[in-house]
């Protein structure tokens, strides 16, 4: 009984690195668990276009702002587009407008340790469901049930100090 016990606990951890870990490293995967229980995962892919459009302070239509962090300079901005529903309370929405844009962008590229840049938010098929601007190269993403989404938000940056 007690080996059995130890194969079980093997396996959950098997899962959970699988379930957690893969997409974290960049992999957009999509995983049909033992219970019916379905995985997918999108990805970050970096973008010199997706950076430029935050660079120029461009406003994407059909998509809601985001952004995380805390005070006046995020650690990170999204936008998602319309078609999608993002998981509430793991980001803040904001009316984006050009000047709060600029503001950011050029404050996120002073403080913080590396520059920011530009990724598109994947879907486990390929699909663009948003865009990203972030000193972090990485983050999960959970496709969930009629198009919700969940981007998890990155960890505080490192500081350049600023001037």
């Amino acid at each position: 009984m007690y080996r059995a016990s130890l194969k079980f606990r093997a396996k959950i951890v098997i899962l959970i690195a699988i379930g957690v870990l893969l997409p974290a490293l960049g992999g957009a995967i999509d995983l049909e668990l033992p219970g019916g229980i379905s995985l997918k995962y999108g990805k970050l892919e970096r973008s010199s276009e997706i950076t430029k459009i935050f660079q120029t302070h461009q406003i994407l239509p059909g998509h809601q702002y985001y952004y995380s962090g805390w005070g006046s300079v995020p650690y990170a901005i999204i936008a998602i587009d319309s078609q999608y529903k993002l998981r509430k309370g793991l980001w803040k929405k904001t009316e984006a407008t050009v000047p709060m844009l600029r503001n950011w962008v050029r404050e996120m590229d002073m403080i913080y340790g590396y520059p920011p840049y530009g990724s598109r938010i994947l879907d486990h098929q390929g699909q663009q469901m948003g865009i990203w601007y972030s000193s972090k190269q990485w983050t999960t993403i959970i496709i969930e049930e009629e198009n919700e989404i969940a981007v998890f938000a990155p960890e505080a940056p490192g500081f350049r100090g600023g001037k």
